[in-house]
């Protein structure tokens, strides 16, 4: 899909449909220059309450003229004084899906006909690029009948002036990075397991880094034995697929640069193992690797703006089968960091494998900051829903900046504690640590305190639960068709092009 910045007034766009902003003033509404023309018509609207202008309404008209364009969308803004970035996002991205709906061919939005509290042209333009964009994506690969992203093909941002070009196409060239990722994350999610085997998944993972320009790494099921990373192999066991982890490296050989490590689980089909899953839903366990698909998108990004940090991305891959040869619970395993564990529920793998892709990350890179990123529990889908991920961790100021920017992105994140009361459960009678709690309440966070016991405590530490947010059932969900949302991709690169 073509994304084009041009220089034109709002009267003079001409395209299949153009986007007119509407504010409310009392009782009035307002149309921005170029628009007024329409004045008339969206106060007949008005009076047959078919469009109001109030935050978030839509109304697209056919056969329209709009200056040079035959038709229009109408969105509302509510009052001019108190419109937020994050508020202009959510409207963009209902106008955008309703003109995918629609499946018009192209639209432009003109960006100088809004005013909202965003001191940065440059990321304005970025934030609705995104906005307009990310909710045109379609999963249709294995669709007989279906074209690739059919409707809308190309969208335009409309400026002013010279100086708006120049920020605009800036903006417009971090949002693709940025939409690449996420539509990557998202194929990679939607991809059925028979699609995406585990040593193919690591290979594809091994091209795509390969191209970014990182160094890669893949440990295969004898490095893997040989490393000791027995809780990941654990959960391999029951499988006929073999295990793999992929190290992806982003300045690898550069000196003095701050060390972050990202580590996702990459689940590629999760049947619960022994603890078998009910058969409702089990079809929607392909996602259970969006973790690291989320790790893959973020390399792509952190390579591609060649940001001036050591990031390394580790993505421990395998599925989770019932066998004569799986795991049972009652198991004991020496996990990579040293600490046994005994495996009381075969379906609380995440934890498992994230166990020993995460000692590794800190054992061997001694990141400044180690973040992870799991669909880890059903818990945080109770206590959250799909509107959001869960963080938690050992670093308050990371979590702090990260609240921000989710206000700023779009992409909602909500903190959840890792309350001592909750660190008894895990003793067990027969080893180091048991890999469940004794009882089911607060199991996100207790999901948590397990991935913590195999950190330095000196470690600063996030986990994102993105259990819920990974993959939606609901189509009109914020930026989102139904299934996978690529959650936190764009939040934590934000963050990561902000670390200096």
């Amino acid at each position: 899909m073509k994304i084009n910045v041009q220089k034109t007034a709002l009267k003079s766009v001409k395209d299949h449909t153009v986007i007119i902003p509407v504010y409310q003033q009392g009782s009035q509404v307002i149309l921005p220059d170029g628009g007024n023309h329409l004045k008339l018509l969206v106060e007949q609207l008005k009076k047959e309450k078919a469009f109001e202008g109030k935050l978030k309404q839509v109304c697209y008209l056919r056969c329209v003229k709009a200056g040079q364009s035959q038709n229009v969308l109408f969105m509302g803004l509510g009052k001019k004084t108190e419109l937020k970035l994050n508020q202009l996002r959510e409207v963009l991205i209902k106008a955008s899906a309703r003109l995918g709906k629609e499946k018009v061919p192209s639209f432009t939005f003109h960006l100088g006909s809004v005013v909202v509290d965003c001191d940065c042209p440059e990321y304005l333009a970025q934030a609705v690029a995104e906005s307009l964009i990310l909710p045109l994506y379609q999963f249709s690969k294995f669709k007989k009948d279906a074209t690739q992203n059919s409707g809308v093909k190309a969208v335009t941002l409309a400026v002013d002036s010279a100086e708006a070009l120049k920020t605009g196409n800036k903006g417009v060239a971090k949002a693709r990075t940025m939409i690449d990722a996420c539509n990557l994350v998202r194929d990679l999610v939607n991809t059925p397991s028979n699609e995406l085997r585990t040593d193919h998944y690591a290979a594809m993972a091994a091209d795509i880094g390969k191209q970014a320009g990182l160094k890669v790494k893949i440990m295969k099921e004898d490095e893997l034995k040989k490393g000791g990373f027995n809780a990941l192999l654990a959960v391999n066991k029951g499988s006929d697929q073999p295990p793999r982890m992929v190290i992806l490296e982003h300045n690898a050989d550069k000196k003095g640069l701050d060390t972050i490590c990202l580590v996702g689980k990459g689940i590629t089909f999760d049947t619960g193992g022994i603890s078998l899953k009910p058969s409702n839903a089990m079809e929607d366990m392909k996602c259970d690797m969006a973790g690291s698909a989320t790790v893959l998108g973020l390399m792509q990004i952190v390579a591609q703006l060649n940001l001036p940090l050591h990031v390394v991305g580790i993505m421990p891959i395998t599925d989770n089968m019932p066998s004569g040869k799986a795991t049972v619970p009652g198991d004991i395993v020496k996990s990579y960091q040293g600490k046994t564990i005994e495996i009381l529920n075969t379906d609380a793998e995440g934890r498992l494998i994230l166990a020993d892709a995460m000692a590794y990350a800190d054992k061997q890179y001694k990141p400044k900051l180690l973040m992870d990123f799991a669909t880890l529990t059903g818990a945080c889908v109770i206590a959250l829903g799909e509107a959001g991920a869960g963080i938690m961790g050992t670093d308050q100021k990371t979590m702090d900046e990260l609240k921000k920017l989710s206000c700023k992105t779009g992409d909602k994140i909500w903190q959840l504690p890792l309350w001592d009361e909750f660190r008894d459960e895990f003793k067990s009678d027969c080893a180091d640590i048991r890999n469940i709690g004794t009882t089911r309440e607060a199991g996100a966070s207790k999901g948590g305190i397990f991935l913590q016991a195999f950190l330095n405590d000196k470690t600063p530490w996030v986990h994102f639960d993105i259990a819920g947010s990974a993959f939606t059932h609901h189509p009109t969900h914020r930026y989102y068709p139904k299934g996978a949302t690529a959650a936190c991709v764009r939040l934590v690169a934000e963050f990561l092009s902000n670390r200096r």
